[in-house]
């Protein structure tokens, strides 16, 4: 076993030294590249490159070894040439931009020609919500309704999702997502006139369907932050109670028993569909060629989630009558975005004034 140790360790190192190398000789062969282009000698640069870039460049020198051969290209006046060379670059490096001030003139006017920005982008994310219940109608079960007073308290739920980004251009993207959510809440009943009060914890769980248009303030550098808008379909696929209160049938006249319930499903007292408005932001950290993001989305529901007409169990124990209500929601996630770069060549295009002017684009 020492003597396997001990070669495997020999291996290693050789393998490093190799790579390391591969490594000096590719970073000369692009040296020498470079000066044989500030010489004026174009022609030879191809087969100078040609066998690192098969294989041996790292990213960062794949990317230089491309833009020194866009510009061979251009200046040998072979634009097929220096097309694919630019694509090839765009593959190394789907975010590269091509700067007026860094980059010759020619290369920042043919980038214009291209795009990488990705078709669709998926993500994937996870967090916690809370709910909040925002009464249409109030229902109680009492004749003396001023005697009832009701408070809805906070919960912390959680949710796990994804969805996927139409990325109109490098700054708009309608987006859909698919959301598992798991929403509480609280409410907290008091009848004064009877000296009643029951506590109910609702458990929720959905799925949420957001369709929402998103605009990136930022299209380039670590940090960029975005907004969006849209609408949601919220579907209820269950909700339990826990019930705890006085039990109105105490044997004893002005005792006070309390009553408890395990979880009782009321999810025939609900609506499967629902819908709401949806408002968020956020911010997006890039990793690589991916990003990190952190999302702050605010759901208004739309539509009243308690059914009307429904029988209760719970009214004759715990005098429970759920009101008329939309559900709010606040959720707080963070995710992982992965965009699927294609760099392509920009379709052309007829523009405005030629389609206002009648005027049709001469083929060659």
């Amino acid at each position: 076993m020492r003597h396997l140790a001990m070669i495997f360790i020999f291996l290693l190192g050789v393998s490093r030294s190799n790579l390391s190398a591969q490594d000096n000789n590719c970073e000369q062969t692009l040296s020498l590249a470079a000066a044989e282009f500030d010489a004026g000698r174009f022609y030879g640069l191809p087969d100078i490159l040609k066998s690192c870039l098969a294989k041996g460049f790292s990213t960062e020198q794949k990317i230089r070894a491309y833009l020194l051969l866009t510009q061979t290209y251009l200046i040998l006046d072979n634009p097929a040439a220096a097309e694919n060379s630019y694509l090839q670059l765009l593959k190394a490096d789907p975010e590269y931009v091509a700067n007026p001030v860094r980059d010759p003139i020619d290369v920042y006017y043919l980038s214009k020609k291209f795009t990488s920005t990705a078709i669709f982008t998926p993500h994937f994310n996870i967090g916690v919500n809370t709910s909040l219940p925002r009464t249409i109608y109030s229902l109680g079960t009492s004749s003396a309704i001023d005697s009832v007073s009701k408070d809805n308290g906070y919960k912390i739920g959680f949710q796990i999702g994804g969805g996927i980004d139409w990325n109109i251009s490098d700054r708009w993207s309608l987006c859909l997502g698919v959301t598992y959510s798991k929403k509480n809440f609280k409410s907290t009943f008091f009848d004064n006139y009877a000296g009643y009060q029951g506590t109910f914890t609702e458990k929720q769980d959905w799925f949420d369907i957001p369709l929402y248009l998103k605009y990136s303030f930022i299209d380039s550098g670590k940090i960029r932050p975005f907004v969006y808008a849209g609408i949601s379909a919220n579907l209820l696929i269950a909700s339990k109670l826990s019930p705890e209160g006085s039990d109105k049938d105490a044997p004893t006249y002005g005792a006070t028993q309390v009553s408890q319930s395990p979880d009782i499903s009321i999810t025939s007292m609900r609506n499967f569909f629902n819908s709401s408005l949806v408002l968020g932001g956020g911010t997006k950290y890039k990793v690589g060629k991916n990003f990190f993001y952190v999302d702050l989305r605010y759901m208004a529901g739309l539509s009243n989630i308690a059914k009307n007409g429904q029988f209760n169990p719970l009214l004759v124990r715990f005098q429970y009558q759920s009101d008329f209500f939309r559900l709010d929601n606040l959720f707080i996630s963070i995710g992982y975005i992965k965009p699927l770069y294609d760099p392509r060549k920009k379709k052309q295009a007829v523009t405005g004034l030629l389609k206002k002017l009648g005027i049709k684009k001469s083929r060659k």
